[in-house]
């Protein structure tokens, strides 16, 4: 049976396919081609590389090491999601100004099984589900020319880059701190097994240490 490939994209050290973890399955509806398309680019990677901060990096780094990359990826996820939020009601309040309905169907919409393997994939996965609602409100527009094939085009591109570069940033702060974690963790292995022999030298006698006894006994 053929092994199933590692996607380089989406490997953190220290991070092992093979090792058992648990997760929650929630269900999530996409209906735009974009949305899918940044699950399907963005989520395992995120997901892997936050799994990575919120596990393996508290098991060979320091707990203060953690807990301030967490802060950095909380403050990135937070503001995403927040701007994303912030111009899906913009774009509604335009919609509604214009007397466009928002409730527009789709013709290839996804239910899929989406797996939460840490407290923030799930964060991830509420960005790209508010980037779904946002592109409704962005088709109608569109639909109604209210906007043109460019502005759509450009705004589309725009938050598709941003949502996967904030994918991106995450693994690579996964990355630097998972294996500055590792390099400090190996330096200190290797200090304490160059002073092991030492110290056991200290403690064992030798000719020059061996307490001597008169002479003639």
């Amino acid at each position: 049976m053929a092994q199933r490939q590692r996607n380089d994209s989406t490997h953190i050290p220290s991070v092992r396919q093979d090792n058992s973890r648990p997760f929650l399955t929630q269900k999530a509806l996409l209906n735009s081609l974009h949305a899918q398309q940044i699950f399907d680019r963005g989520y395992e990677m995120c997901a892997n590389a936050l799994f990575s901060l919120s596990v393996v990096l508290r098991f060979i780094g320091s707990e203060e090491q953690a807990q301030e990359v967490d802060t950095l990826v909380d403050t990135q996820i937070d503001q995403t999601l927040e701007e994303i939020r912030k111009e899906s009601l913009r774009l509604k309040e335009v919609a509604e100004g214009n007397g466009i309905e928002t409730a527009i169907g789709y013709t290839s919409a996804k239910t899929i099984d989406v797996q939460i393997t840490s407290p923030r994939s799930i964060k991830y996965l509420a960005i790209i589900r508010e980037f779904d609602a946002m592109m409704a409100h962005l088709d109608a527009l569109w639909l109604s020319c209210v906007i043109s094939d460019s502005q759509y085009a450009r705004g589309v591109y725009e938050w598709k880059r941003r949502i996967l570069r904030l994918a991106g940033q995450i693994r690579q702060l996964a990355t630097r701190a998972v294996l500055a974690a590792r390099r400090k963790e190996t330096a200190s292995e290797t200090v304490a097994e160059s002073n092991g022999p030492e110290t056991g030298a200290e403690n064992s006698p030798t000719d020059h240490t061996r307490v001597k006894l008169p002479e003639g006994e």
